[in-house]
């Protein structure tokens, strides 16, 4: 998509979310990058694109990120569930949780300000579930990027 340098494109409001119910394989001891692809749930402005593993941010201004997934699994464990700006991770995205038998939802959300003095940018969104301690099934997962600003 083509970056417009006008200041009403990088006021614009946008809006990404969608919602995945194919189920995504958890392996103890590994990193999972979660696929956000599968139901458009909102699809709104200019600012956000989105790929099957990640968001990416295209302008300036103020976001919003959000994940909340449904993680099924047959023992307790162990996980954490942790947003990456662009492969570095969001501290206050990092949710450590223990999973109980049956099924465990895990939530996390941030925001974040990107302010250059070109409105074009290219920030990577991603999520990421580590430190599984047993292996289970991510049965539901939800995300979405809000332009607030």
């Amino acid at each position: 998509m083509g970056c417009s340098t006008t200041r009403k494109s990088c006021n614009d409001k946008s809006c990404q979310r969608f919602y995945n119910a194919q189920p995504q394989t958890i392996t103890a001891g590994t990193a999972l990058q979660l696929q956000i692809a599968g139901a458009k749930v909102v699809d709104s402005g200019i600012a956000i694109e989105t790929e099957p593993a990640s968001y990416t941010i295209t302008k300036t201004g103020l976001y919003h990120i959000a994940a909340d997934i449904t993680i099924a699994t047959t023992a307790v464990g162990t996980a954490t569930l942790t947003a990456y700006l662009d492969g570095v991770p969001l501290p206050c995205t990092r949710r450590n949780i223990t999973l109980v038998n049956g099924t465990t939802e895990i939530h996390t959300e941030t925001d974040l300000a990107f302010s250059h003095c070109c409105p074009c940018i290219n920030k990577s969104i991603t999520f990421v579930l580590t430190d599984a301690s047993i292996a289970g099934t991510v049965t539901q997962f939800c995300t979405g990027v809000l332009k607030l600003a």
